[in-house]
């Protein structure tokens, strides 16, 4: 039987707050969940969509997952500057095609550029 749909949870302890940073991040709508009970962020190409459940505890280790997000060299300067505005954080700028960002709660992203 084929996945119907596939969506991306983001455990995270103020939704609002972390919602608004990935919107940022991947330049996705928000959307309704399909029960209309939540507010998600959906990829208008692909339909994909990533929610964020609120969770009482904080992010004690590193991700065992995370996005890997290509741009044009030449917006990631401005991509990184956007998100530390909005908390997020530096992990690692020693690579040399991507660096390794954090959300203000600590869930990683790669900014990546060719």
């Amino acid at each position: 039987m084929p996945v119907e749909r596939l969506e991306l949870c983001v455990d995270c302890n103020d939704r609002e707050r972390i919602r608004g940073w990935w919107r940022e991040a991947l330049e996705w709508e928000e959307a309704l969940s399909p029960g209309g009970e939540a507010v998600e962020l959906r990829d208008p190409r692909s339909g994909m969509r990533i929610w964020f459940q609120e969770v009482p505890e904080a992010k004690i280790l590193k991700n065992r997952l995370h996005l890997d997000v290509y741009l044009p060299a030449d917006e990631v300067p401005h991509k990184r500057g956007r998100l530390e505005q909005l908390g997020g954080s530096v992990v690692d700028a020693g690579h040399e095609r991507f660096v390794v960002l954090a959300d203000p709660e600590g869930n990683e992203l790669c900014l990546c550029w060719d």
